[in-house]
């Protein structure tokens, strides 16, 4: 935990993850008091105790005689063992320190390699005090319905095999996050933001320690409005911004889906420094941009920069294309739409 703050981290034992994969792997079978007794080397009034602990955690466990036990439902908050448990399952090998609350995912990554931890690995919180976005904005992190994530890579390479990570990032994300929302189209809009019929439901912010010409370290942080009620937002924020579980009409699983962010972010990265992307980054973009065919201002420091959005080239950058019918790269800056 950091030494330097009052944010306690919350772990998982061994035990409590034994038990959980022992039900998890068995979904809609019984395991059996004895068999959970012998995994962990305990005696069966013992594993009675855990599964009590596990109850006051949210879990509803099913009990019945002479058949054993049965995982009813998860608890609709992040848990660290059943993070692990969908990692493992998706065989992505990361370590995740989980923190009901923390200032920002970021910054507690930032933190924690100054302490020695071993990257890769991810921090993720139920709520953020000073949760930050691009160019320095607040980004809202109240609610224990929503997911904030931040993943720590330590490259120590020339910054140039990471300059489209976080693209590719998205890219990946939001192909991941689609398969839990087959009704509805999620998008990204240039750069880091994803979208779906033209509200913001997550956004993403990637930095970077450089020393010389080598990349040192590299911190991807993602936050999603998962489960929140778009009517529980800030007054200021209702009309432009919308969650999962508005999109999807129901509530999704908060675990299952942090694990598998977590994987996607990670198959970017492995993608990126291995230069192994199957596809081109025009056309991976190209079905998933928000922007595409829509008038829009660019504001790059005090340049404004208005066109019609046509994808992005290979660089990355935003393609506007002007009156004439030429086009005008915006490598960074600001977009809305043009009113």
């Amino acid at each position: 935990m950091s030494t330097d703050t009052d944010y306690k981290e919350t772990q998982s034992t061994e035990d409590e993850f034994t038990i959980l994969k022992a039900l998890l792997d068995a979904p809609d079978d019984f395991v059996s008091g004895s068999l959970l007794a012998e995994q962990l080397g305990v005696s069966r009034p013992a594993i009675h105790g855990k599964l009590e602990k596990l109850r006051e955690k949210g879990f509803e466990i099913e009990a019945v005689r002479n058949r054993g036990y049965r995982l009813v439902k998860e608890p609709e908050v992040l848990h660290p063992a059943l993070i692990r448990y969908y990692l493992e399952a998706d065989a992505t090998d990361m370590s995740v320190r989980y923190f009901p609350v923390i200032d920002s995912t970021n910054s507690e990554a930032e933190r924690q390699i100054t302490y020695g931890t071993k990257s890769p690995f991810a921090i993720a919180s139920s709520c953020q005090t000073k949760g930050r976005g691009r160019l320095g904005r607040e980004w809202y992190s109240a609610s224990a319905d929503n997911l904030y994530l931040s993943v720590l890579f330590e490259p120590n390479i020339p910054p140039q095999q990471l300059q489209h990570f976080t693209l590719w990032a998205g890219i990946y994300i939001c192909r991941a996050l689609q398969s839990f929302t087959p009704k509805a189209k999620l998008q990204i809009k240039w750069p880091n933001d994803l979208h779906c019929d033209g509200r913001k439901f997550a956004g993403m912010l990637t930095e970077a320690k450089m020393d010389f010409d080598t990349l040192r370290s590299i911190i991807f942080g993602i936050g999603i409005n998962l489960n929140s009620n778009p009517s529980s937002f800030p007054e200021e924020l209702r009309s432009i911004a919308t969650s999962l579980y508005a999109i999807n009409g129901e509530e999704l699983p908060i675990n299952k889906i942090a694990a598998r962010v977590l994987q996607a972010i990670n198959e970017a990265y492995e993608a990126c420094i291995q230069n192994q992307t199957t596809e081109a980054l025009p056309e991976a973009w190209a079905p998933l941009n928000s922007l595409h065919g829509k008038p829009v201002t660019a504001l790059q420091g005090d340049q404004e920069i208005t066109g019609i959005a046509s994808g992005i080239d290979a660089s990355g950058a935003l393609l506007l294309t002007q009156p004439d019918g030429s086009t005008i790269p915006v490598r960074a800056g600001d977009v809305t739409l043009k009113k």
